[in-house]
């Protein structure tokens, strides 16, 4: 007897209609594709420079001229809360609502390129291979000066590969629950530890991508979206 398959009942959901979990996995792969391009681009500009200045001094560095290293080995950055509802352009998640979701999206950079004058003979990519290491959003409730519990998953063990990616994302899930009469004001921090004692490998991020464009009112400058450094991750959870 002859089975044969029977077509699906499933309808395939249309892009409304996804998770907004997905929604927010299917956009940091999309982010990581046009960052890896950039910071191609960058490494390549990085090195021939090095390499300008390397073959200026024959790799020493002359007296009342030190070379400055700006090789960053491993670091990471994060976005501000994003609400991924409905069809992109998706909305900024710093004003949420109880009960509502939003995601947080950090970028694990590792960097690829053998620099010998900065002691990188072997690369990060490479040291890094088959390593262990935690990637945690570190959540305070500055409203009550007690750590925030909104993050869903707030930690999130790895493996890096053979060789480590040099961009890795991680989704990280916001769900507050209703605040009460008052709003809650709650700021979010992203770091990476690499889980070897022999290897001295951890950053927090230091830089965030604010997708929110402030259009400014009265005599206050609007700002437009892009990086912020050294500056707070923070969001407002109100009732509604």
């Amino acid at each position: 007897m002859t089975v044969t398959d029977r077509p699906s009942t499933e309808r395939e959901l249309t892009p409304t209609e996804l998770p907004a979990a997905e929604k927010a996995h299917q956009w940091a792969e999309s982010q990581v594709v046009k960052m890896q391009a950039r910071s191609d681009q960058r490494l390549m500009d990085l090195t021939a420079d090095r390499a300008t200045r390397g073959a200026a001094t024959n790799g020493a560095v002359a007296l009342g001229q030190p070379i400055v290293n700006d090789y960053v080995a491993f670091d990471v950055a994060c976005t501000s809360p994003i609400q991924f509802e409905g069809l992109p352009p998706y909305r900024p998640g710093k004003v949420i609502a109880g009960g509502e979701e939003a995601f947080i999206v950090a970028f694990l950079w590792v960097n690829p390129v053998v620099s010998v004058i900065d002691g990188f003979a072997v690369p990060p990519t490479v040291q890094l291979a088959g390593r262990r290491f935690r990637v945690a959003l570190h959540e305070l409730n500055i409203t009550e000066a007690t750590v925030g519990t909104n993050v869903v998953n707030p930690l999130q063990p790895a493996t890096f590969g053979t060789p480590a990616a040099s961009l890795t994302p991680f989704v990280f899930r916001i769900r507050p629950p209703d605040p009460g009469p008052n709003p809650k004001l709650f700021e979010a921090n992203i770091t990476v530890d690499v889980d070897r004692f022999a290897q001295p490998y951890a950053a927090f991020a230091t830089n965030f991508f604010d997708v929110d464009d402030d259009p400014g009112f009265l005599f206050v400058p609007s700002s437009q979206a892009g990086f912020r450094h050294l500056l707070p991750n923070r969001y407002l959870v109100y009732s509604e």
